[in-house]
């Protein structure tokens, strides 16, 4: 035991000073990410109906799955640091505009842009690491990412919670300026990364030949493919917690507060247990892990689906956290390791593009739960499980 936490400890002190940048500029950023699990709740005390909310969910996603696309390939073009700035100032400024938008039609807009803006940020930063950390630390280096991520989510949601029943505009200001707070920190202290695509890099035909180059190798690549398809089932179910967990604790009269502190356990859970656990983890096969963990996924959906009482909702959390601290970061590091140098960002960004698609399929749940109530999380949790089965599929053999 004492030799692993050894082994543990000198794999944390030999990451590069950008990945420590990161973790804070996250843990920052992520602590004040105070909006998004409030938002169902925000625009249904404005009066939206359910089939709105969605609509609004369903914008965000939908800028999410072309933000991965831009960030891709600007990492790629313009360097890491730089892109990564774009994202944070630009989705703090459109974040801020949603409190301000009374009309429906300018906030399905600003609700794209402000989704767009926000998933330029994942390939850049995806492909910093990759471009910084040898093949056999990226595991503790992504680990290490979500910790701070989570380490902010875990206190953030509780602090938004006593926000919101003050003031609903202070999450959004909360939020805009902790972002801008990564913005500065990146400005000052990331490298630039690498930059591998050539010539003129506003040209769309270099766009449109980049992406397509990037698209097509990916195809190629079968156990590059068959991840981002799995990810995709496995993210249908898990984005469920985002979308529609909040609405679900008010079926049954759990206060904004308790259901912030819910949230906030998911977050504990990868505190206390992600970094060690992932570090032992990365001994046995990629494939059959990630399987664990999606299934894992899964069944904490059909859980929920099950939760009545507020401590059936922290089990269900539990579950579905073991779940996410087994695949996310050991996904993240798999798929880093797929994919070729001179296509980075872009292989980043279509793993973007698959998790936000992922997000948009999964924002029909409001309405679904709208008509089929639990069931949803029912369905929801199969197919989850189906992305676990996917994954276990040899494509090497075939």
């Amino acid at each position: 035991m004492r030799l692993f936490f050894t082994n543990l400890f000198s794999d944390i002190r030999g990451l590069p000073k950008p990945v420590y940048i990161l973790v804070i500029g996250q843990f920052v950023n992520r602590f004040g990410a105070f909006v998004f699990p409030f938002l169902t709740l925000f625009l249904e005390d404005r009066d939206y109906s359910l089939g709105k909310i969605g609509g609004v969910l369903a914008a965000i996603s939908l800028g999410n799955f072309f933000g991965p696309m831009a960030g891709g390939y600007l990492a790629d073009a313009i360097g890491r640091r730089n892109t990564i700035i774009v994202s944070l100032v630009s989705s703090a400024i459109s974040l801020l505009s949603l409190y301000f938008c009374e009309n429906y039609i300018l906030l399905i807009v600003m609700s794209t842009v402000y989704g767009f803006a926000n998933f330029i940020f994942g390939p850049p930063t995806s492909a910093l690491i990759t471009d910084l950390v040898p093949a056999d630390k990226r595991i503790t280096a992504f680990a290490m990412l979500r910790l701070a991520i989570n380490a902010g989510f875990a206190a953030g949601p509780m602090v938004a919670g006593l926000l919101f029943l003050y003031s609903p505009i202070l999450i959004f200001m909360g939020d805009a300026a902790t972002t801008m707070a990564f913005a500065a920190l990146a400005y000052f202290s990331l490298p630039h990364g690498l930059r591998t695509i050539k010539g003129r890099v506003s040209s769309p035909k270099i766009i449109l030949r980049s992406w397509l180059d990037a698209f097509f190798n990916a195809i190629r690549n079968k156990l590059y493919a068959q991840f981002l398809l799995a990810c995709l089932l496995m993210g249908i179910a898990f984005n469920q917690i985002f979308t529609l967990l909040a609405l679900t604790t008010k079926r049954f009269e759990i206060s904004p507060s308790v259901y912030g502190v819910i949230m906030g356990f998911n977050g504990v859970l990868i505190i206390l247990i992600e970094v060690p656990f992932t570090h032992w983890l990365k001994q046995f096969a990629h494939r059959k892990i990630l399987a664990l963990g999606y299934a894992l996924i899964g069944l904490g959906c059909v859980a929920f689906g099950l939760s009545k009482t507020q401590l059936d909702f922290f089990f269900s959390m539990g579950l579905l956290t073991l779940g996410e601290i087994i695949a996310l970061p050991i996904g993240m590091a798999y798929s880093s390791n797929l994919a070729p140098e001179a296509m980075r960002g872009r292989y980043f960004g279509l793993r973007g593009m698959t998790w936000a698609l992922s997000g948009l399929i999964g924002s029909i749940g409001v309405w679904c739960y709208g008509i089929m109530g639990s069931n949803w999380w029912y369905l929801s949790g199969l197919i989850g499980i189906a992305g676990a089965v996917y994954i276990l599929i040899d494509k090497e053999k075939t």
